[in-house]
Parts: C-alpha cells; sequence; structure tokens
C-alpha cells in the first residue's frame, strides 16, 4: 500500500475509531447515572443471581433486597441469612448445610423451614451451637445442588448435608464436572456486572428485543418474559410479607385413626404409567447420576448427607383434607431410589396428618405453618434416626 493509501487508514484507526468508542463509551455512562436515578428502592441493590461457571447462576454474598414479596438478605458467605458467619467452628457446634431449590429457599417466606429448624434444634438441645445454613438456591436442581456442595463443602465443612427435593427438581439436570479456565474467567466478569451495573438488565432486555426482532423465534420471546418475571420477584410489590398466612398459628393434627378412615370420592387416581413416565422426562440419567454421586460422598464419608423429599399430597376436593391420589406411589418410587445408600425422610405423611386449610401453599412455595410442617417433620427424623451417633449426649 503506498504512503497516499494507507493515510486514510491511519486516519480511520487513530480518530474514527477511538470517537467512536469514546461516544459509545459516553453514551453508556449517561445510560447507567439515568438507570440509577429512576431505581426503584424497592428493589434493592442488583445482581441477587450472578454468574457461576458450573451451576450456571448462584447468589452474590452481601445482598439485600427483595425476592418474591418478602425482604431477603443474602449473608457474607453468600446463602440466605440475616447473620453471618466465620467458617471456623467452636467445639460445641453442629453446622448443618441445606442444599434445595426455590422450596427450600423460601420464595415468598418469611420464615424458611432451614431456619424453624435451627429453632427446635436449639430448644432441644440448647447446649449445642446449631448451626443450619439455609444454601437452598431458586431454581437448583438436583445437579446442581451437587456442584453446589463440590463448591462450598470443603470451605464449610458442615457436620450434616440435608439435600431439600421438590419434584421439579427432576427437570434439566446435568453432569457435573470440573469448569474450564475460561469458564470461570467469563463467570468472574459477569458476576461483577451483574452485581455493580444497574444497568446491565436494561442491555439484556434490549439485545433479546432486538434478537426477537430480528428473528421472530419463540424462544427469545420466552427469554424475555422469563427476565420480566425475574425482575417483578425482585420487587416488593405484593407486599407478601404482610399476608396473615405468614404467621405461625395452632393447626390440627389429625390421628392415624383419621387418616386411615377418610377417603376422597371424587379425588384423581394414580396413573398406571406414572413411573414410566418419570422416567423419561428429559434429564432422568442426570437426575439420578447426580443422587447416586451424593450417596457415594455419604458412602465414603466425604459428608454425611440425607434426603428431605418435599412432597405433599393432592387436597381433596370434597373435604378439608389431603388425600394420597398418586402422590404415595411417586413418594415411595423416589424414595426407594434417594434411601438407598443415605437416609431419608419425606413430608407426604406429616401432610396427610394435617388440614389444608391450615397449611398456607403447601403444594408450592409453602408459607406459615406449611414451613413449620416441614421443619417438625425434617427434626422428629433427625432427633431419632440422623443425631444421636453425631451430638454427644454430654453438649
Amino acid at each position: 500500500m503506498t504512503p497516499a493509501g494507507r493515510r486514510p487508514l491511519f486516519k480511520f484507526l487513530a480518530l474514527t475509531v477511538p470517537a467512536v468508542l469514546l461516544c459509545g463509551l459516553l453514551l453508556a455512562a449517561a445510560i447507567e447515572v439515568w438507570v440509577r436515578a429512576t431505581w426503584d428502592a424497592r428493589r434493592g441493590s442488583p445482581g441477587l443471581f450472578v454468574s457461576d461457571p458450573v451451576r450456571g447462576q448462584r447468589l452474590a454474598a452481601n445482598y439485600d433486597g427483595w425476592f418474591a414479596g418478602v425482604p431477603v438478605r443474602i449473608n457474607n458467605l453468600g446463602f440466605r441469612d440475616d447473620r453471618d458467619y466465620e467458617l471456623s467452628k467452636q467445639p460445641n457446634t453442629f453446622r448443618i448445610l441445606v442444599l434445595g431449590d426455590s422450596v427450600t429457599f423460601g420464595h415468598g417466606s418469611v420464615q424458611t423451614y432451614p431456619r424453624l429448624l435451627e429453632d427446635r434444634l436449639r430448644a432441644w438441645r440448647p447446649g449445642v451451637d446449631w448451626q443450619v445454613w439455609n444454601a437452598g438456591v431458586p431454581g437448583y436442581n438436583t445437579s446442581q445442588e451437587l456442584a453446589h456442595l463440590l463448591d462450598v463443602g470443603p470451605q464449610f465443612k458442615p457436620d450434616l448435608v440435608i439435600v431439600g427435593f421438590y419434584d421439579n427438581d427432576l427437570a434439566d439436570n446435568i453432569e457435573v464436572g470440573p469448569p474450564t479456565s475460561a469458564a470461570q474467567a467469563t463467570s468472574r466478569v459477569l458476576s461483577w456486572v451483574q452485581r455493580h451495573v444497574y444497568s446491565f438488565e436494561f442491555y439484556k432486555r434490549l439485545g433479546l428485543q432486538i434478537a426477537w426482532r430480528l428473528s421472530g423465534q419463540d424462544a427469545f420471546r420466552r427469554r424475555l418474559e422469563h427476565l420480566g418475571t425475574e425482575s417483578q420477584l425482585l420487587e416488593n410489590l405484593a407486599r407478601v410479607q404482610d399476608l396473615k398466612e405468614q404467621a405461625l398459628g395452632p393447626y390440627e393434627r389429625l390421628t392415624d385413626e383419621q387418616v386411615r378412615a377418610f377417603t376422597c370420592p371424587y379425588g384423581e387416581t394414580p396413573e398406571p404409567t406414572l413411573i414410566a413416565d418419570v422416567q423419561k422426562q428429559p434429564g432422568w440419567p442426570q437426575w439420578l447420576h447426580a443422587v447416586r454421586r451424593l450417596q457415594q460422598l455419604n458412602r465414603e464419608g466425604a459428608y454425611r448427607v440425607m434426603f428431605f423429599m418435599n412432597i405433599v399430597p393432592p387436597v381433596c376436593p370434597e373435604g378439608d383434607a389431603f388425600y394420597e391420589g398418586g402422590a404415595r406411589v411417586f413418594n415411595d418410587f423416589l424414595m426407594g431410589i434417594v434411601g438407598d445408600g443415605a437416609p431419608a425422610v419425606s413430608t407426604l405423611d406429616g401432610f396427610l396428618h394435617r388440614r389444608p386449610s391450615q397449611m398456607p401453599a403447601a403444594r408450592a412455595h409453602a408459607i406459615g405453618n406449611s414451613n413449620m410442617t416441614k421443619a417438625e417433620v425434617l427434626f422428629d427424623y433427625l432427633r431419632v434416626t440422623v443425631l444421636p451417633p453425631l451430638v454427644p449426649l454430654a453438649h
């Protein structure tokens, strides 16, 4: 290229490109200022979820804000708790790590079942420094919970690991492996942006809008709708924390005789293909593999692992009662799998002995007495079956 021909290229690289980049930076700065100035204080700080190279996303440490209408704080160690902790233990510390999804995290719940479990343990054995750490993350499945344990377990050093299960944990499981260096680096950068750049959601929404308009693909539209739903979850609009059902109160406990005597003539019956259909779900082999790896960790003594099955029976359309329906078949099938190599307990029978009218949102994101029932079921099982050989009587 002749000197005369190089001059326009040099001018483009030396002047035009920097000018365009500077304008872009100024525009981005202006958008960030605008987003911060118009930020709704009811949303708390941005970045409840940040990137993770294996799990896809995780909770951001030291987050204060709202989720599903209730105040949420993520503590210094990255899990939901209004208390910060040191990793070191006292001689009488017994640390329980509860893994799970939104049901464990406490979607829309002021009082989660891990926190209520800790209250019961402290009342039972006040000489023990009980630490029940709620490591539930909304949206997680069993393979992500396995990856979560492999990530934090060496630092947290739990004395017991409880893996919470809800039926949608069967979906979208993956094979868990170590992340690549590139994935780790990308995740660190993206996490910083999600946590500190208020306008990140604006760019994400804009990009999805453009992709949808240009391609017409429903996948982009669904992702845009999901982003809108997630945004609403982070706003304090519904004031779910003020619902009277959040409060713990008295509730009836049905006897075994009452449960056996009750029939639901118009209720559903078990589907003959229920178990076969469950095993055909995408991700079933990966879910089963994650369970087997957790059981292996328990057998080898790397961690003491147990499963807590959040399985709630259907509500009879006639009468204020739960009934088995197809839940018993589903429950027994899964309990046979998770209980092969690790302790396991289910909430099914606990709820069969309760009145649905006194168990708010029991079959979805439980609140109030529903979470208390879960804590009671778990506490009774731990007290009788799991803890006696682990907690010396001297404590």
